[in-house]
């Protein structure tokens, strides 16, 4: 079998796993939003540029959630809902290989989306965070 990075949802002070998001297919990272402030002059024609840190910027994860029927569907639904909650600060761990992986703090400000289905044994969601938030 081949390696694949997991996804797993960290409590912010790293010490428990809150949440492994699983079956992920998409998702919009890395991203580098550096910040800086450029201070220019009217007379002159350069100017001086002071780094910043990292702009806050979200982070979208697409992926199915998978279950033997409606029931057991609908239970790994509410298990996302109630795991993942509002404007609490997370560590998600994202593996680059398969000894190391990139910590990014994140936090969840919107809801977690369900795409319309039937519900009978898949179901795709998007969990949008906003990483570099805490």
């Amino acid at each position: 079998m081949s390696w694949h990075p997991t996804f797993k949802l960290y409590n912010s002070t790293d010490t428990s796993l809150i949440y492994f998001i699983e079956n992920v297919i998409t998702i919009n990272y890395p991203q580098d939003n550096p910040s800086s402030v450029q201070l220019t002059n009217l007379r002159s024609s350069k100017g001086i540029v002071i780094p910043g840190g990292l702009k806050p910027w979200e982070l979208t994860l697409r992926g199915i959630l998978t279950g033997t029927d409606y029931t057991d569907l609908q239970a790994k639904i509410d298990a996302m809902k109630t795991a993942i909650v509002y404007n609490t600060p997370y560590i998600l761990k994202i593996d680059i290989s398969q000894i190391a992986t990139n910590d990014i703090n994140v936090m969840r400000v919107s809801p977690i989306i369900f795409e319309e289905g039937r519900r009978t044994k898949v179901q795709y969601f998007n969990i949008t965070l906003l990483a570099n938030a805490w």
